[in-house]
């Protein structure tokens, strides 16, 4: 059994080494400040002291917009695996620059094994679309639960400034939160934001015209009022300024809900992952699945993987089933 670290202890890292714990496994949690081990993912010296050889190392110490791919090379360098929970475009892009480093050192890098590349993924595969043309993306996130500063910085970060999606076969750049979309099967409507599924998704399937993500940020009037004031460049920057030191969990929902929808031609096949509470553990499952796979002895290519090829779409949809998220195809 190989040794797994949790990198960071938020919100998300916490649940990533529950869920472990709960599948039988006994993770290291590494921090700044030390929890089962101290490690700065941005220091070198602490990084090349703690990553051993066969690590499989899941990090979530986010903002990564913050970060630099640091940790990611000292683990091709001592021949470690990571899985990261990334949902930033930039970052997938610098993860995937180092593909052929990690190739030749035999180390697996997991970019975006959450929610909005790995589950997206699983549901294009699972659609049986072979060469999909359009994929859509859908969230309405458990915000009283998951609105933490870091993510509130990087959501308000969209609003009304310009930013990237994939839309005729390559990367364009719009104004976040101006344009918006309806969510599959679902009164929610959501406003375009940017992320890993840009870069991501087309690379695993180079039929892409367009793969584009929706947000409903799930508190009262907030689609609407910042849709709204994303067509105003003073008040967008008011409300990004502002919007880090907002409650947000104080008006937070903490119903979610996540959905793709992938097209083409004349086919169309949507998943709806739904749940009153807990909703959040649709970003982590993945994670913890390859993480799971890896630590057992699955050996996968080298190199980045992709969205189809991170978890298995029966299995994953199984397990989230397991832990109360209600999933309907169509």
């Amino acid at each position: 059994m190989r040794r797994v670290i949790v990198v960071g202890a938020g919100f998300f890292g916490r649940l990533v080494a529950a869920r472990l714990r709960d599948r039988g496994f006994t993770p290291l949690v590494a921090t700044r400040r030390g929890a089962d081990v101290r490690l700065d993912a941005e220091d070198d010296a602490e990084l090349r002291a703690v990553l051993e050889r066969d690590d499989v190392v899941i990090d979530t110490a986010g903002p990564f917009a913050d970060r630099t791919t640091r940790l990611a090379r000292v683990a091709i360098d001592v021949g470690a695996d990571v899985i990261d929970l990334a949902e930033s475009l930039a970052w997938s892009d610098a993860i995937l620059a180092l593909d052929t480093v990690a190739r030749a050192a035999r180390v697996r890098l997991y970019p975006a094994c959450s929610a909005v590349a790995a589950v997206a993924g699983a549901c294009v595969t699972a659609s049986g679309i072979a060469a999909p043309e359009e994929v859509d993306l859908f969230l309405a996130p458990a915000s009283a639960q998951t609105a933490s500063g870091a993510t509130v910085h990087a959501f308000a970060g969209s609003i009304g400034l310009a930013i990237k999606t994939f839309r005729d076969r390559r990367i364009v750049q719009v104004r976040g939160f101006t344009e918006s979309r309806p969510f599959p099967a679902s009164v929610r409507t959501g406003g375009i934001v940017e992320g890993a599924h840009a870069v991501l998704l087309p690379r695993a399937w180079p039929s892409l015209r367009r793969a584009e993500f929706w947000v409903d940020p799930n508190m009262a009037l907030g689609r609407p009022v910042l849709s709204a004031i994303a067509e105003l460049p003073l008040l967008a920057g008011i409300a990004r300024g502002v919007a880090p030191i907002v409650p947000a969990r104080l008006v937070g929902r903490r119903d979610g809900e996540f959905a793709t929808v992938v097209r083409a031609a004349e086919r169309v096949a949507a998943f709806t992952f739904r749940a009153a509470r807990g909703s959040y553990r649709i970003a982590v499952e993945p994670a913890v699945m390859a993480a799971e796979a890896l630590a057992r002895g699955a050996m996968p290519p080298p190199g980045v993987v992709l969205p189809n090829a991170q978890v298995d779409p029966e299995e994953l949809f199984a397990r989230l089933g397991g832990v109360g998220i209600a999933i309907v195809r169509a």
